[in-house]
């Protein structure tokens, strides 16, 4: 042992000069090497070696389908919701997921339960395994038994104390239960909590709800009981600010809902809160109620955790249409005082580049209305023309039911045009425009989301027109423009619609050539129809230059839907054309494009990169019938 010891110890320090004996060198590392080699052999074999039943029980199965067979009226996405086994992928290029027999088991545990909750309690699910391809993929059924439900049998409501008789039928009323109905476990105790929150809004928030449900399996029937006691009414006391110590407390004062003496309401303190936070003043709101049980009052206070009023941006991007661009901002919040901000924007790109300032005045009309001011000089190299303008703008806008807003602005604009195209009577006449407008607008907005809506609906209707006090000459005409925009959700797969229709009436002596350039339409590019470049959808000169026009419609159809992660796909189908004269709208000229996009989604929104291509192209057209756009934010 001591000798091997020290041959270790030789080898491990490579000092082959006080080595004991003196051979070959390839004779020395067959002897002292090799016994090693088969000693570590043999313990690998010993160790590391499975039995064939052991490599197939170490394999890892892969789920390659789950099926799920007997429900009734109960969606399979909430049996999927309940589960922990992962569904395999859709998409062919996604890894299956791995099976765990545990997890299985549990699942079948958590359906059961699930199909109690909608009121088939004697329900029983089986499963079945089918296993392919040596054991290393499963097809998983699961088979649901779902037999008769239980019914409500009777439904008795109390409601105690000297409450008005009409509290029991307006209980009824919001209860989600009726006899003869199905029961479920679900609506029961939804129920309670409606219960609550209506005698909330009456002024009772201490109110208490028992209730019971006896099921008879055996019969298949239930009875359930309501039995609420409203405890003392109560009504709004003082109203308590903290943490306002830069803003004044008439500005959060106006924000809120209710007055001392009304009956209390646990959604206008809520409603408060969220007006508090929404003013942009305050990093966070909340809310505590005190309740006064000799006055019957709730005081309510409103804490709230002041922002940083100066806030300077700074921005850069890119996107194929105005390449490089960036943007440097400055704020002002509660400028001046009475919640006013002001804001001064500096934007750089190859078709634009400007200066504005923008002031907000907040409660112009009452909550949810204010006032704008804004001052844009910019300087703009579109397609179809080049020049300086300077636009002055005062902008009145009020919100109604949370999701209606009307605006009305008055504008002042001049412009010195540079024109590319041909140039039309009155800019041939004149260096310049000088025009004042008065224009009227409605938004109706049920969208889940304004960077990146997935359902819901959208509204936009806008009419403008010049008045003759201080306007050019022969510059008279009325615009319209409507937008409606649809999005939903199936299965994951965002359905979109857009459709654009305007048109400029000119009105008096005004020719349809002078509308000023910089008010006509123009369609195509990446927000628009993505069969042609940007403004390219449009009646164009001898070179190719565009015009504008006097009528267009546009409409877009797409389909977003993830790939990997944060990384997404769409399909689309454009339709378009922008006509020369008013009205001038004509189906059979249509435009239609088609193609496919990839969104990575992140926090300032998708970035995009469209690929259409042009299905109708007339002439030099279809030397340029595909498109790409890199941008950010969806198309629509």
């Amino acid at each position: 042992m001591e000798r091997d010891s020290f041959i270790s110890s030789c080898l491990d320090r490579k000092d082959y000069r006080n080595f004991p004996y003196k051979f070959p060198l390839a004779h020395r590392l067959v002897t002292f090497f090799l016994p090693g080699l088969l000693f570590f052999l043999a313990l690998f074999s010993l160790t590391s070696e499975p039995n064939a039943e052991e490599v197939e029980k170490d394999e890892t199965v892969f789920i390659s389908g789950i099926k799920i067979k007997g429900l009734k009226d109960i969606k399979t996405e909430k049996i999927k919701d309940s589960m922990i086994t992962p569904f395999p992928s859709r998409k062919p290029w996604r890894k299956h997921p791995e099976f765990n027999e545990q997890f299985l088991e549990d699942d079948i545990k958590r359906i059961e339960q699930v199909l109690r909750e909608y009121g088939y309690y004697g329900s029983t699910v089986t499963h079945t395994l089918d296993f392919m391809d040596g054991n290393r993929k499963v097809d998983i059924e699961i088979t649901v038994e779902q037999g008769d439900p239980v019914m409500v049998k009777t439904l008795s409501i109390e409601v105690l104390g000297d409450q008005p008789d009409d509290y029991v039928s307006e209980v009824a009323e919001v209860i989600v239960l009726e006899e003869g109905e199905l029961f479920s476990q679900i609506g029961y105790q939804k129920s309670k909590v409606l219960i609550m929150e209506m005698f909330s809004e009456r002024g009772y928030p201490l109110a208490g709800v028992k209730s019971e449900a006896i099921v008879n399996l055996r019969k298949r029937e239930v009875d359930v009981e309501f039995t609420i006691d409203p405890g003392q009414q109560y009504y709004f006391g003082d109203v308590v600010f903290r943490g306002n110590s830069n803003i004044a407390t008439g500005l959060l004062e106006r924000e809120i809902e209710h007055e001392k003496g009304d009956l209390f309401s646990l959604t206008k303190t809520q409603k408060s809160r969220v007006n508090i936070f929404e003013t942009g003043l305050f990093n966070s709101v909340i809310v505590d109620a005190d309740y006064d049980e000799q006055k019957l009052e709730v005081q309510t206070t409103y804490s709230v955790t002041e922002r940083n009023f100066g806030t300077i941006r700074f921005g850069v991007g890119y996107a194929t249409e105005d390449n490089l661009r960036a943007q440097l901002s400055w704020s002002q919040r509660n400028f001046l005082d009475g919640g006013k901000t002001l804001q001064v924007t500096s934007s750089y790109s190859s078709l634009t580049r400007g200066l504005l300032a923008r002031l907000d005045k907040p409660h112009l009309i009452g909550r949810n209305s204010s006032l704008a001011f804004l001052l844009d000089a910019r300087r703009d190299d579109f397609p179809g023309y080049e020049g300086l303008s300077l636009d002055f703008n005062s902008t009145a806008s009020k919100e109604f039911f949370d999701h209606l807003t009307v605006f009305s602005s008055l504008n002042v604009v001049y412009a010195d045009i540079e024109s590319q195209v041909l140039r039309t009577p009155i800019e041939s006449a004149r260096d310049s425009v000088f025009i004042t407008l008065v224009d009227l607008g409605v938004e109706y907005d049920r969208t889940d989301s304004f960077i990146n809506p997935t359902r819901g609906m959208r509204l936009f209707l806008f009419m403008e027109k010049p008045f003759q006090i201080i306007s050019s000459d022969r510059t008279d005409y009325l615009k319209f423009l409507a937008e409606l925009r649809y999005y939903k959700n199936i299965s994951g797969i965002v359905l979109g619609k857009r459709a654009t229709i305007g048109n400029i009436s000119t009105m008096g002596e005004t020719d349809p050539l002078d509308v000023p350039i910089f008010k006509r339409f123009f369609a195509g590019g990446s927000a628009s129809m993505r069969g042609y470049s940007f403004q390219h959808l449009s009646p164009l000169n001898s070179d190719r230059d565009p015009l504008g026009g006097n009528s267009m419609i546009v409409g877009n159809t797409e389909a977003r839907f993830g790939l990997f992660n944060k990384l997404g796909a769409v399909i689309f189908f454009d339709y378009g054309n922008v006509y020369s004269k008013s009205f001038g709208f004509d189906v059979s000229d249509l435009k239609y494009a088609a193609g496919a996009g990839l969104r990575y989604h992140t926090i300032i929104g998708p970035i995009r990169a469209d690929f259409g291509y042009l299905l109708n192209p007339e002439d030099e057209e279809k030397d340029e019938r595909f498109k790409i756009f890199i941008s950010i934010g969806q198309a629509f």
